[in-house]
């Protein structure tokens, strides 16, 4: 369980573009971590996690899918410079080798064959098949989300079973919700 936690919140560092460098990323300088993030950010920023400012880390704002790619990257330690060009067509050079390495791994196949949509936020139901597929994670659980679809559920079930979540609410993961980058730490 720390384990698949701790590489949970190591995958969620990485994917924040930075704002304020390392070397002032303290994050008891970010003064809108409330008590229930403050091990998580505390955690991703000594992995390198840097905030929205230099003072806040930005936990209600969402991730893009480009940054949470570059995180899910950083975090396997996936060879950026021999994976083949992964097709996607709208990724920027700051993102494409990251990219390229994570289509490479196997861990998303993009939107379309041609797009990855890099700018899009990324939703919670992406990140449990991300953070599944990436950390190998296996396990089912009889709980059940009424907004989980059976594209998601073994991904979901994968997490609520590895007690990585337990859902937006009891009835409900919060499948096609933003993510937010307090949440992405914890």
């Amino acid at each position: 369980k720390f384990v698949a936690t701790a590489a949970t919140a190591t995958l969620v560092a990485s994917a924040f573009a930075p704002v304020a460098s390392a070397a002032t990323a303290d994050a008891s300088k970010f003064k809108d971590v409330a008590s229930k993030y403050k091990d998580a950010v505390e955690f991703v920023v000594s992995k390198g996690a840097v905030g929205t400012s230099e003072t806040t880390f930005g936990t209600d704002a969402n991730i893009k899918r480009g940054d949470a790619a570059v995180l899910l990257v950083n975090v396997l330690g996936l060879d950026i410079e021999k994976a083949p060009a992964s097709g996607f067509k709208d990724v920027n050079t700051r993102l494409a080798k990251h990219i390229n390495a994570l289509k490479a791994a196997g861990i998303t196949t993009g939107k379309t064959e041609t797009t990855f949509d890099p700018d899009a936020k990324i939703t919670r139901g992406e990140l449990a098949i991300w953070v599944v597929k990436a950390f190998k994670l296996e396990g089912t659980t009889s709980k059940e989300f009424e907004d989980v679809n059976t594209v998601y559920k073994p991904y979901v079930s994968a997490l609520v079973a590895n007690e990585i979540t337990k859902g937006a609410t009891e009835e409900t993961f919060g499948t096609t919700a933003n993510a937010k980058r307090g949440d992405y730490a914890i």
